[in-house]
Formats: structure tokens, sequence, C-alpha cells
């Protein structure tokens, strides 16, 4: 079963830089092995452990002189493994957590297949507005 990483939630990250996740994504059949990677887009993107599985396969197909093996052996040293705790936190490291210019207040925001920890700050500011299923489907052409 694949996990779907959907809705929005806002929490804190503690003085130990661990932030509670959702009780929807830590239900059965989600993963306890997550890993998080810094992103050109001011936030963090954290995937479950079988996407980096079907990304490392693809990866082992390429010869090791493949800018694109290389670039994501790259994006593997700076990345974090993280799994939740018993209260279903996890601890981000401090380089990653300033890299995405998160402090205290933070919103994890669902993108069914991962999700995002964004600062509150830099959430409230991206948000055009409500988009709807239709305005999307139409959009995509479907």
């Amino acid at each position: 079963m694949n996990a779907n990483y959907t809705d929005t939630f806002e929490h804190a990250f503690d003085d130990k830089g661990r932030i509670t996740i959702p009780s929807e994504w830590r239900q059965e059949g989600y993963e306890a092995r997550l890993f998080a990677f810094p992103s050109r887009s001011s936030c963090l993107k954290v995937y479950p452990e079988s996407w980096l599985a079907r990304l490392q396969e693809r990866v082992s197909n390429l010869s090791f002189q493949d800018p694109s093996r290389q670039q994501v052996e790259a994006l593997a040293r700076i990345a974090q493994m993280v799994g939740w705790d018993q209260q279903g936190r996890i601890g981000v490291k401090e380089r990653l957590r300033k890299q995405a210019g998160l402090r205290r207040e933070a919103v994890l925001a669902g993108c069914f297949d991962h999700f995002e920890i964004w600062s509150a700050e830099a959430w409230r500011a991206l948000q055009p507005g409500p988009a709807t299923l239709e305005d999307v489907m139409e959009k995509m052409g479907l």
C-alpha cells in the first residue's frame, strides 16, 4: 500500500528540532522510514522509503559517469533519513531546517506521494487561494 499524504497541518518544532507527524500519516500502511531533502522551493520535501527505493533502482541502471547519477548521489549526501519516535515526531537536523528557513512554527503540506515542511511565514506568502478539483483537472486536460 502506498502512502497518500493529503491535507495541511500546523505544528511547531521543539527545542530539539523535532516536529510531530500528523497521526493520519502514521496509520497502518504508511512507512515509518522517511527521507528529508532540501528543495529549491524553500521547504523540505519528505518522501517515504518506497519512493527512494524506486529512485535507487532507476539510478542503478545508469553508468557511474552519467551526470544524472552523479547528481542523485550528491543529493544523497545532503538528505536525511528520519523516522518517527513513539510520540510521532521526527527530528530534522539543524542544517536542513536552516536551509529551508524553518524556525519554530511550521506547516506540513501533503502532496500525495510525499509531504513538504514549510515555515509558517513562507506558507502564508505562497498561498494564492483555494483551487478546486475541477480547475486542476481542466488545466491538465482531463
